[in-house]
């Protein structure tokens, strides 16, 4: 039995998790990708940070690269080029570079599921099951969430709703439903959007947290949620949501909020392509030779080490599928 004084600490300790969660979603949308823990402009400025992930793949090597000097860093970089150049023409074009940013944003989701796996595998046996998971994520024991479930007040009962999304997406990720998350499976429970088994569970979550009237759809009312935002914020979001309503009768099915929740990173990564062709691509011709790209390496990985052999294990990898 947990003591009333320790019930109310619970509360307290919830309602705190509830209104952080709710403070962290600040943009309109509900299946962003979170790629990077950089951004591409911090206060106005470019962050070449963001630039050097986005080619390496890797948090912490992108930390190690000050470890080498510029000309072993370009050394490093040209067998990254040659994997970048998958026509094998001697030029790295837009679409094989946007290719390869896409893939260093998934590489830098798996790096970072994986420090959250064995942040959480404190027992270090290589699984994770839902008490260990609700024990190191929420710091509470089961027996103390079923003493929450006793409580009606809302914002622990968002704070419930909020834990049982996360049972229901960790029973999803249990492919083989042995009770426990391996490595692999935790990478597809802590960043869904990446795999497609994942999906219905993701677009189930964001149906059940803005549809309020409960009938299966999204109005424009629900899909614009209960946040104030500014009046050109509305015109753009209205649009989007005309575009996502595809049938056009003004509500938004399971089916047409998918392009919503699941986006993917494929705009972002051609944007910072574009970005680095603006930067090495001397001659204008849309294209980039291995010197142009050496040229500029401070843009692509700094004056330090890229992950060249990740990269490499991974592009082998993939191209044995």
């Amino acid at each position: 039995m947990v003591s009333g004084g320790l019930l109310l600490t619970l509360i307290v300790l919830a309602s705190s998790a509830a209104t952080k969660g709710t403070m962290e979603q600040t943009e309109h949308g509900a299946g962003s990708p979170k790629h990077g823990k950089q951004e591409h402009e911090i206060d106005g400025h470019h962050n070449v940070h963001f630039d050097h992930e986005a080619i390496l793949g890797s948090y912490k090597l992108e930390e190690e690269f000050d470890e080498l000097p510029p000309e072993e860093a370009k050394k490093r970089l040209k067998m990254l080029v040659k994997k970048m150049d998958k026509d094998h023409n001697m030029f790295v074009s837009k679409k094989e570079l946007t290719d390869w940013i896409v893939m260093s944003f998934k590489l830098l989701d798996e790096e970072e599921a994986i420090e959250e796996f064995e942040d959480k595998d404190e027992d270090q046996d290589g699984k994770i099951n839902w008490i260990e998971y609700l024990q190191t994520h929420f710091s509470y024991t089961e027996d103390e969430i079923k003493e929450m479930r006793k409580n009606d007040r809302e914002d622990i009962l968002q704070f419930l709703a909020g834990v049982d999304d996360e049972e229901r997406k960790f029973n999803a990720a249990d492919v083989n439903k042995d009770g426990y998350l391996d490595k692999d499976e935790f990478v597809a429970f802590y960043h869904p959007y990446n795999y497609e088994h994942m999906h219905h569970i993701e677009l189930q979550r964001v149906m059940n947290d803005h549809d309020k009237d409960k009938d299966g759809f999204l109005s424009l009312e629900e899909f614009l949620g209960d946040s104030s935002h500014d009046q050109e914020w509305e015109i753009v979001e209205k649009e989007r949501f005309q575009d996502y309503d595809v049938n056009k009768d003004q509500l938004l099915s399971f089916d047409e909020i998918r392009p919503w929740v699941l986006t993917d990173n494929l705009e972002e990564a051609q944007e910072e392509a574009d970005h680095l062709f603006s930067k090495a691509d001397e001659n204008l011709d849309d294209r980039l030779t291995e010197r142009e790209i050496t040229d500029h390496h401070e843009e692509f990985v700094g004056s330090q080490a890229t992950d060249y052999g990740r990269h490499l294990h991974f592009v082998k990898h993939k191209d044995e599928l």
